[in-house]
């Protein structure tokens, strides 16, 4: 799926259109190549995107580059969560949980048109853990660990818990806990992150590969660059030079005895939600390995993750396997008896892989820590992995401010005081633009009706992309002029999300320009 996005060229309307495009990143590669960084991050996933957008906001100049695509990897295959991580708990993590739980809440106060709450159903069995009393001890301490921004814990009875999830396992529920997490679509926010970084001063471009460190003596002055897209090569010189690649982070780094991380696979399915019978978000501990499982309404769909399992094969080879697919449908039939979901109603399955910190015990996959660690090496590479999506900005700001010592202080982060994303608008600015309110409610939470707007006049524009599913046109104009989506697959998976939630993987939908007129 790497044909080259294409677009109307010329149908935006009006002055001073943040361009964000292919010619944004053209522009932007000729920079690297005239210019001296003070930072240069490698990867484009929410760490190194989180990185460059503290650097660039303290004022140094700053440069990103990805070998794919902004989210590509694991930061767009999450359970598109943001949240403290309860199950940590069971660990003794507080400190972990604190951190997270106040990092969301600071992101649902400074980015309410990315980040939302979303209140969480976890019932308690009789015949698996936790039970009721160590369930509500859980939630208490949870409400403890967080800044208050969220609505608080409350505890169901069992018939409220039916009442509130009629298709729920009734044989052994001891009643449920309802806490509040928030969600968030995983590529739209690494892209809102890197278009925050560009705004401040940020030099970006996707599908650029590192080929090579540049050394003079035994120190990293740069990188070499190849162009993915044109197959052109550049050398691009910086002070510093992180590496935020995730999974693939030794790659970078000289030869080493033993591997800084410890992949693990998660994967996730989306089902019909009619079939499912959800009405709420769940959080449950399965049967058969007492793993915390999340079931999540989005739109039509319900999304059903993660397993957690190592992965010591390559990892540029991730996708779910049957395995990994029965163990979810089995961990929903079980939630949700009268769903008899099977392998023929997954609509479709993703994997990704978290870059978590090698430890010097092995222990079950799941309890592996989510904690992240700064790595600097003798050639000056700083590296950075661990962490998660909730976590991003904290991680971004110990980097920043450990790495400006060798380069003189510009100050402290202002990101935890900086809005991320478009403000939330009225849907009767969107309903406005004469869309029918699903398509209104739907873009609503993507754009700005100004960003819609400019592109209403070409052909088509207001239509549907595939029948049944509020994306339209419009939206794929604002992907290629001013969210950088270069492919297909940027397009389809990332800008708009559709290869996951529309059957045929939205393939049947796709047109040259002309087919559409």
């Amino acid at each position: 799926m790497e044909e080259r996005a294409t677009t109307r060229a010329g149908t935006g309307e009006g002055a001073g259109i943040p361009e964000f495009s292919f010619r944004t990143r053209s522009a932007n590669l000729s920079q690297m190549r005239d210019a001296t960084f003070d930072f240069l991050v490698i990867g484009g996933g929410i760490v190194g995107a989180g990185v460059a957008r503290d650097a660039a906001s303290r004022g140094y100049r700053t440069a990103l580059v990805d070998r794919g695509d902004f989210a590509g990897g694991t930061s767009g295959k999450t359970s598109r969560l943001i949240h403290g991580g309860l199950r940590y708990l069971r660990n003794y993590r507080l400190g972990q949980v604190r951190l997270a739980a106040r990092e969301r809440d600071l992101l649902v106060d400074r980015a309410p048109s990315l980040v939302h709450p979303l209140p969480f159903l976890i019932p308690a069995y009789r015949d698996r853990g936790p039970g009721p009393i160590l369930l509500r001890f859980g939630l208490f301490l949870y409400d403890i660990l967080s800044r208050k921004r969220l609505p608080r814990r409350v505890w169901l009875s069992r018939e409220d818990t039916w009442e509130r999830e009629p298709g729920l396992r009734r044989e052994g529920l001891a009643g449920a806990g309802v806490y509040y997490d928030a969600w968030t679509d995983d590529a739209r926010l690494v892209l809102s992150v890197v278009r925050s970084a560009a705004g401040m001063g940020a030099v970006v471009a996707n599908h650029v590969e590192v080929v090579e460190l540049v050394r003079a003596g035994n120190r990293i002055q740069g990188v070499r660059l190849r162009d993915r897209i044109d197959g052109i090569s550049l050398e691009v010189r910086a002070r510093l030079v992180v590496n935020a690649t995730g999974v693939w982070l030794d790659r970078l780094r000289a030869p080493r005895r033993t591997p800084t991380l410890r992949p693990t696979k998660g994967i996730h399915i989306f089902l019909p939600r009619a079939k499912v019978g959800n009405r709420h978000a769940l959080a449950l501990t399965t049967r058969e390995d007492r793993r915390l499982v999340f079931i999540l309404p989005w739109n039509e769909l319900t999304l059903v993750g993660t397993t957690d399992t190592d992965f010591p094969s390559d990892t540029d080879r991730v996708v779910p396997d049957a395995g990994d697919v029965n163990y979810l449908l089995e961990a929903v039939n079980d939630a949700f008896p009268d769903a008899r979901v099977g392998p023929g109603d997954v609509v479709s399955a993703y994997a990704g892989l978290r870059p978590l910190i090698q430890g010097v015990r092995a222990g079950a996959e799941s309890d592996v820590s989510r904690r992240h660690a700064t790595f600097e090496d003798p050639d000056g590479l700083i590296s950075v992995a661990g962490g998660k999506l909730t976590t991003h900005r904290a991680m971004a700001e110990s980097v920043v401010t450990a790495a400006s010592r060798r380069l003189g202080s510009r100050g402290a982060s202002r990101t935890r005081d900086l809005p991320l994303g478009p403000a939330p608008r009225p849907l009767e600015e969107f309903m406005a633009l004469d869309l029918d309110e699903p398509v209104a409610l739907h873009l609503q939470g993507r754009h700005t009706p100004e960003e819609i707007r400019r592109y209403l006049n070409g052909p088509s524009a207001r239509d549907r992309i595939v029948p049944g599913h509020p994306s339209i046109w419009a939206q794929v104009d604002v992907a290629v002029q001013e969210e950088m989506g270069m492919t297909l697959s940027d397009v389809l998976v990332r800008r708009l999300g559709l290869f996951y939630e529309a059957p045929g993987q939205a393939l049947d939908g796709v047109h040259t320009p002309g087919e559409r007129e």
